[in-house]
C-alpha cells in the first residue's frame, strides 16, 4: 500500500490553516498551541497511505512497517460500525483522534450531548491536520479537543463540564491501533476518568436526592436571612461534638473543659448535652431535610446561637433569636453570596456535620480542635449517645417483639457494607459511608493549621497530621455576615426575571450553553442541583436536554412566584 507525505486535495499550509479555523471556533487555546508548534513535526513518526477506497488514513512508524489508525479497505465503513457498536447518546470520550473516521458518524445524532476527544500528541496531532480535512469535525460546537493534557488537567475539565443530569452517561470509544501504540498514557486517562466520574457520581447523587430542597429552602429562608447580624468572636481552642456512642463516657471530660474551650455542637448531640447539664456555646445544623427538626423537639436553649445553612429547613429558624446563616457549596448558596449578601462560608463538603464544625472552628481562628463523640462508627453495636432523638423515637415505639434494641441494630444492619472490626476486647462495626466521612476529614485535617485532637473512645481513630497548633500571632475576623445590597423581595423579583428573561433551551445544549454569555450560564448553575433531582424524577429516561432544562426553569420560577406572593 503507497504511502504518501502530501494532501490529496489542497497544500498541506492551506489544508492546515483550515483546519487551524475550524479549530479556533470551539478550541481555541488547543489552535494557539498548534500555532506555535513550528518545526516540531518532522521527529513525529507518522505516514499516510491510501485505502482502497481512495480516503487518506494516517499510519504509526516507518513506510514498510506502519501501523494503520483507521480501515486500510473503508475507513468510512468502519467508522459508521463504531456507531453501531457505541449507542449514539450521551457524553462520548474518544481515545485518539486519528483521522476522526470513527468520529464523523456521530455528529449527525441529535443524541449526542458532547464529545471530548483526547490525544496523546501535539505534534503528531498537528501532522494529522496538515495532511487531511477534519474541519467539519472541529466545527461542531459540542466537540472538545483535550492534547498532550495531564491528569490533572483531564479531571479539572470532566469537573467543571461534565453535568450527568444534562449529558447524559459518559462513554468511552477508543480507537484500539492509537490507544495500543500509547497504552500506557490511555490506561492512565481511563483511571483519572473512572475515578473523577466516581467523584461527579457521588456529588450527582446527593444533588439527585436533595437538589430541590436546597433550592427551595434557600429561597425561603432569604427574608429571615436579610436581618440576621450575629456574630461569633474569634476563639483559640474549640471543643467539637458529635453524636457517637463515645459522648457519654467523654462528658466529663467535655464538663470540666468547658471553661477553658469554645464549645461546638452538632445538632444531633444537643440533646446529650442538654441532658447532662451541658450547654454549648453555639449549635451547628447543615440537614437541609425536616427530620433535623427531632434533634431540636426537646427544646432549644436560649441565648445560645443557631448556625444554619442557606439550605437549612425554614422551620429551624424559628428556634433561636440568635441566627446566623452561613453559605457552603451549593450554587444558589454561592449565587447569593455574590449578588445579594455575603455570609460567612463553612466548608460543608465533608457531608456530615462535624466536619462542618471542624470547619467552624478553623474560620473561628482556632490553634485546638478537641473533637468528643466523633465515632466513624458503632462501638459494641451501640449507634448514638444516650440522649439524641433516635433513642426517645425507638422507645415510644417499642413492644416486647421489638424492643429499641433490636431497632438500632437494624438501623446498623440495613446497609449491606458493614464492617467488623475487633479492638481491645470489643467488637466495633462501622459502613462504607462512616468510613467515607472519616476520610475526607482526614484529608481536611492534612489542610489546615489547627491541630486536632481525637478523643474517640472506642470509635475509629482519625489519622490526623502532629500540627503544632498554628501561628503563634494573627488576627482572626469576626464570623458574620455582611450587609445585604437590595431587600430580599427585590432581589428575588430580579432573580425571577433574570431567569424569565432567559432565552429558550434548544438542541444539542452543549450548543445551547454556548451560546450563552457569563451571566446566563450562572443563573444555570443556581438550577442545576435542581435540575440533577428533576432528572431522577424522570425515572432513568433519556433526557432531553432542552426540555429537562425548560422544566427545570419553570419549577423555579414556580417556587419564586409562590414565594413573592406569600
Amino acid at each position: 500500500m503507497r504511502a504518501e507525505r502530501a494532501g490529496p486535495r489542497m497544500p498541506e499550509k492551506s489544508l492546515f490553516e483550515r483546519n487551524l479555523l475550524a479549530l479556533s471556533m470551539y478550541n481555541s487555546g488547543l489552535a494557539r498551541e498548534l500555532s506555535a508548534e513550528h518545526g516540531t513535526t518532522s521527529g513525529c513518526r507518522v505516514v499516510f497511505q491510501r485505502a482502497k477506497t481512495g480516503s487518506l488514513i494516517p499510519a504509526l512508524g516507518e513506510d514498510s512497517s506502519a501501523l494503520p489508525l483507521h480501515s486500510t479497505f473503508n475507513p468510512e465503513r468502519e467508522g459508521e460500525r463504531f456507531k453501531e457498536l457505541y449507542t449514539g447518546n450521551g457524553f462520548l470520550l474518544f481515545l485518539g483522534m486519528g483521522a476522526g473516521y470513527h468520529i464523523a458518524p456521530f455528529l449527525a445524532q441529535p443524541e449526542v450531548s458532547s464529545i471530548l476527544i483526547i490525544e496523546e500528541s501535539l505534534p503528531l496531532f498537528r501532522t494529522i491536520l496538515e495532511h487531511i480535512d477534519c474541519h467539519h469535525i472541529f466545527l461542531d460546537p459540542r466537540v472538545k479537543v483535550l492534547v498532550d493534557k495531564s491528569s490533572r488537567e483531564i479531571e479539572e475539565y470532566l469537573l467543571a463540564t461534565y453535568i450527568p443530569a444534562l449529558l447524559g452517561d459518559l462513554k468511552s470509544i477508543p480507537l484500539w491501533p492509537r490507544f495500543n501504540a500509547s497504552r500506557e498514557y490511555f490506561k492512565g486517562v481511563l483511571k483519572t476518568v473512572e475515578e473523577t466520574i466516581n467523584q461527579i457520581a457521588d456529588d450527582y447523587s446527593v444533588q439527585a436526592a436533595f437538589g430541590k430542597k436546597w433550592f427551595a429552602n434557600t429561597l425561603s429562608n432569604l427574608p429571615t436571612a436579610e436581618f440576621t447580624s450575629t456574630t461569633l468572636s474569634p476563639r483559640k481552642k474549640v471543643m467539637v461534638t458529635g453524636a457517637g456512642p463515645s459522648l457519654e463516657d467523654s462528658i466529663k471530660e467535655v464538663k470540666k473543659l468547658r471553661k477553658e474551650y469554645f464549645l461546638i455542637a452538632s445538632d444531633t448531640s444537643l440533646p446529650c448535652l442538654m441532658a447532662h447539664d451541658c450547654p454549648p456555646d453555639c449549635v451547628i445544623s447543615i440537614d437541609c431535610q425536616q427530620v433535623s427538626y427531632h434533634h431540636f423537639l426537646a427544646g432549644y436553649p436560649r441565648g445560645i446561637p443557631l448556625l444554619l445553612d442557606l439550605a437549612s429547613p425554614p422551620v429551624l429558624t424559628r428556634l433561636s433569636d440568635k441566627l446566623l446563616f452561613f453559605s457552603s457549596g451549593h450554587p444558589f448558596s454561592q449565587f447569593v453570596n455574590r449578588n445579594w449578601r455575603r455570609f460567612p462560608f463553612i466548608d460543608t463538603s465533608g457531608g456530615n456535620v462535624s466536619h462542618a464544625a471542624v470547619s467552624l472552628a478553623v474560620n473561628l481562628g482556632a490553634r485546638e480542635i478537641a473533637l468528643f463523640g466523633v465515632d466513624f462508627s458503632y462501638p459494641e453495636g451501640k449507634t448514638y449517645a444516650r440522649g439524641t432523638y433516635l433513642y426517645r423515637h425507638f422507645q415510644s415505639r417499642e413492644t416486647r417483639f421489638m424492643p429499641a434494641e433490636t431497632r438500632f441494630l437494624n438501623l446498623i444492619f440495613r446497609n449491606k457494607t458493614v464492617l467488623r472490626e475487633r479492638d481491645s476486647g470489643f467488637l466495633r462495626y462501622t459502613i462504607k459511608p462512616l468510613l467515607t466521612y472519616k476520610e475526607s476529614l482526614e484529608t481536611f485535617a492534612g489542610r489546615i493549621e489547627a491541630r486536632i485532637v481525637h478523643r474517640r473512645v472506642k470509635g475509629q481513630s482519625l489519622a490526623v497530621p502532629a500540627n503544632p497548633g498554628g501561628p503563634a500571632g494573627g488576627i482572626n475576623e469576626l464570623f458574620a455576615a455582611g450587609p445585604a445590597g437590595t431587600s430580599a423581595r427585590e432581589f428575588l423579583f430580579e432573580y425571577r426575571e433574570a431567569l424569565f428573561t432567559l432565552t429558550r433551551p434548544f438542541n444539542p445544549v452543549v450548543n445551547y450553553l454556548h451560546s450563552l454569555n457569563k451571566d446566563e450560564r450562572d443563573l444555570w448553575t443556581t438550577l442545576l442541583p435542581a435540575l440533577a433531582a428533576l432528572r431522577v424524577e424522570a425515572r432513568g429516561e433519556t433526557p432531553d436536554g432542552a426540555l429537562l432544562l425548560e422544566k427545570t426553569r419553570q419549577y423555579a420560577l414556580a417556587r419564586l412566584i409562590a414565594l413573592v406572593r406569600e
